[in-house]
């Protein structure tokens, strides 16, 4: 995987606040992650040029972050709201 498809992908998946999309934040999620790995190593290689700042993709890597952690019902995020039914001895 190069750094080109990684951005392609941050861009593909930058609208998950927009659509409300945890799946798309996850997505992007994974992405910011591999593109900070991938700058990291780039950096050191001098030949590569960066087209996104790294600020940016950490602070919306944050932000898809917290959008899961408040939207994700699929028992990875810890809290929510509960509702009991009622019991045939209910009184």
């Amino acid at each position: 995987m190069v750094i080109a498809d990684i951005e392609s992908d941050l861009l593909e998946y930058a609208d998950f606040e927009e659509v409300a999309s945890v799946t798309r934040a996850k997505s992007f999620i994974t992405a910011a992650k591999r593109w900070l790995i991938l700058r990291a190593e780039s950096a050191s290689n001098q030949s590569s040029s960066l087209s996104i700042g790294k600020n940016y993709v950490e602070a919306m890597l944050k932000r898809a972050q917290d959008f899961v952690a408040g939207n994700d019902s699929t028992g990875g995020a810890v809290g929510g709201v509960k509702f009991l039914g009622v019991g045939e001895n209910f009184r």
